[in-house]
C-alpha cells in the first residue's frame, strides 16, 4: 500500500488490476489503482491498454483523474484522453495543472481540443499558455503562483501563501516583485518559515535572479537550470513583468526533454519517437536520415572504386577497410558527443571555442598516434609483413587526426549556420570520416605497393 514503506509487487497489483477492471468490479479496481504509487499507476494503465484504462478512468473523479493526467506523458496522456467524452474530459482538465491541460490539448486534434476547451470553466488560464509557442519558456510555465511585496513582512507572506494556496510544487521559491510585477529577488520558503515574523522580506530576500524570457527556447532554459544548478525559473515577458514560473517538475521535465533530443538527433531519430508509436509514424521519421545515410554511404564508395587496382594487387587491404571506417567513426562521435552537449550546456561559447577546438585536436593527435601504433603491430603480426603493419599505421593515424577535428569543427560551424548541430553533426562527421579514412588507407598503400605486394 502506497506509504506503507511495504515493497508493492507492480506487476501482481496490475494482473489484479486488470481482473477487476474486465469483471466490473469497480471499487475493487479503484482500491488496487489507489493502493499504486503515482509514477505505478502511470505504469499500470500502460501495461493494461488504453481500452481498460479508459474504462477505470470513467467510475473515477475528475480531480482524480487530473492526478493521474498530471504525471503522464503528453503522448499516453492524448491516447487516455481519447476514451473520455468532451463533458469529462473538460472537468478533468479544470481540476488539473494548467500546464497539463494545455500540454494535452495540444496533443489532441483541432476540432476535439477547440470542443472541450470551450467547455472549460479554466479556459481563459489555459488559453494563454497555449498562446506561446511550443518548446518555448511559456509552454513550460505556469501562471499560478505567489509573488511577494519587499515591504512584507514573513508573517504577512506567509499569510499570502496560505490564502492564495498555490500549486504546491511552486512553492519552493517565492519571487519578490515591484508595483510593476517585475522581479526584485527571492526568498526560499526555507528562509520564510526560519525568519522573524516581523522581519521585512526585502532584509531576507537574495536580489540574484535568473530569469527567462516567455519567448526563449526551452533550450536555453536547460542551459540556464544546469548552468546556475537551478530548480525553478521565473518568466517575464517583454516588458520583465513577471508572468509565470516554471516550477521543479517541469524544469526536470525540459533538462530530460533536451538530453534525450539531443541524443536522438545524433542518430538520426525523432525526439517523438517511440517503441509502440504508430508503424507508419516511424518510418516516416526514420526513413529521411536513413536515405541520406545511404547517399554518404555511396560517396564513401566512390573513393573506394577510385583504388580498384590497388585493392586488386594487394587484396588484404579490404580486410582492414572495416577497421579503419569504425575506428574513425567512434573517434569523431567521441569528440562530436562532448562538443554537442558543451554548446547545449553553454560550456563552448565564442570566447572559448577555439581553446575547445584546440584541445580536442591535440586529444585526436595523441590517440592517433597510440591507436596507429597498435594497429601497425596488428597488422604485422596478422600479415606477417612489417610494410602492411606501416600502411595501416599511418592512414590510422591520419584518419584519427581528422576524426577529431571535424568532430569538433563540425557542430560549431553547423551553429554558426544555424543548423541544429544535433541533428546534423552525425552526418557529416561520418562521412568525413569514412571517405578520409579510406582514402589514406589506401592512398598510403598506394604509395606503397611496391612494398606490399
Amino acid at each position: 500500500m502506497k506509504g506503507s514503506g511495504v515493497p508493492v509487487n507492480t506487476e501482481e497489483e496490475t494482473a489484479r488490476l486488470k481482473e477487476a477492471i474486465e469483471g466490473s468490479k469497480w471499487d475493487r479496481a479503484k482500491q488496487l489503482f489507489a493502493s499504486l504509487r503515482p509514477a505505478d499507476q502511470v505504469d499500470a494503465l500502460r501495461s493494461i491498454g488504453n481500452e481498460d484504462a479508459g474504462r477505470l478512468l470513467a467510475h473515477m473523479s475528475a480531480s482524480e483523474i487530473a492526478s493521474v493526467f498530471d504525471r503522464v506523458r503528453d503522448d499516453d496522456a492524448s491516447k487516455l484522453a481519447g476514451s473520455l467524452d468532451p463533458v469529462a474530459l473538460s472537468h478533468m482538465l479544470d481540476e488539473a495543472d494548467p500546464r497539463a491541460a494545455a500540454h494535452l490539448l495540444r496533443e489532441l486534434p483541432l476540432e476535439r481540443s477547440s470542443d472541450v476547451l470551450s467547455r472549460m470553466e479554466e479556459r481563459e488560464t489555459v488559453e494563454a499558455l497555449l498562446r506561446q509557442r511550443a518548446h518555448t519558456a511559456g509552454a513550460h510555465m505556469t501562471p499560478e503562483f505567489v509573488s511577494l511585496a519587499p515591504t512584507m513582512t514573513v508573517d504577512e507572506a506567509i499569510a499570502t501563501v496560505r490564502q492564495r494556496r498555490p500549486p504546491r510544487d511552486t512553492v519552493d521559491m517565492l519571487y519578490v516583485v515591484d508595483e510593476r510585477q517585475r522581479p526584485l529577488g527571492q526568498v526560499s520558503l526555507r528562509a520564510l518559515l526560519l525568519a522573524e515574523p516581523v522581519v521585512k522580506i526585502k532584509d531576507i530576500m537574495s536580489r540574484n535572479v535568473t530569469c527567462v524570457r516567455f519567448d526563449d527556447d526551452e533550450r536555453e532554459c536547460a542551459r540556464l537550470l544546469s548552468h546556475y544548478h537551478l530548480s525553478m525559473l521565473p518568466v517575464v515577458d517583454g516588458e520583465g513583468r513577471l508572468v509565470g514560473v516554471i516550477p521543479p517538475t517541469e524544469s526536470l521535465e525540459v533538462a530530460d526533454g533536451q538530453a534525450t533530443a539531443d541524443m536522438y538527433h545524433m542518430i538520426g531519430l525523432s525526439s517523438a519517437e517511440r517503441v509502440f508509436a504508430p508503424f507508419s509514424d516511424s518510418v516516416r521519421r526514420r526513413l529521411p536520415w536513413l536515405s541520406i545515410n545511404l547517399g554518404t554511404a555511396v560517396l564513401a564508395g566512390l573513393v573506394v572504386s577510385l583504388f580498384e587496382s590497388t585493392i586488386a594487387a594487394a587484396v588484404a587491404l579490404a580486410a582492414f577497410l572495416p577497421v579503419i571506417a569504425g575506428q574513425g567513426a567512434n573517434a569523431g562521435s567521441q569528440t562530436l558527443t562532448i562538443i554537442v552537449r558543451s554548446l547545449a550546456l553553454g560550456e563552448v561559447t565564442l570566447q572559448n571555442v577555439r581553446r575547445a577546438i584546440l584541445k580536442e585536436s591535440l586529444l585526436a593527435v595523441a590517440n592517433g598516434a597510440v591507436i596507429g601504433l597498435l594497429a601497425g603491430i596488428v597488422a604485422c603480426v596478422w600479415m606477417g609483413d612489417v610494410w602492411f603493419g606501416v600502411v595501416l599505421a599511418v592512414s590510422m593515424f591520419l584518419t584519427m587526426i581528422v576524426a577529431g577535428v571535424s568532430g569538433a569543427l563540425s557542430p560549431v560551424v553547423l551553429k554558426a549556420l544555424g543548423i541544429d548541430p544535433a541533428l546534423a553533426s552525425t552526418v557529416v562527421v561520418t562521412t568525413i570520416t569514412d571517405v578520409a579514412g579510406f582514402f589514406f588507407l589506401l592512398g598510403v598503400a598506394t604509395l606503397m605497393l611496391g612494398y606490399i605486394t
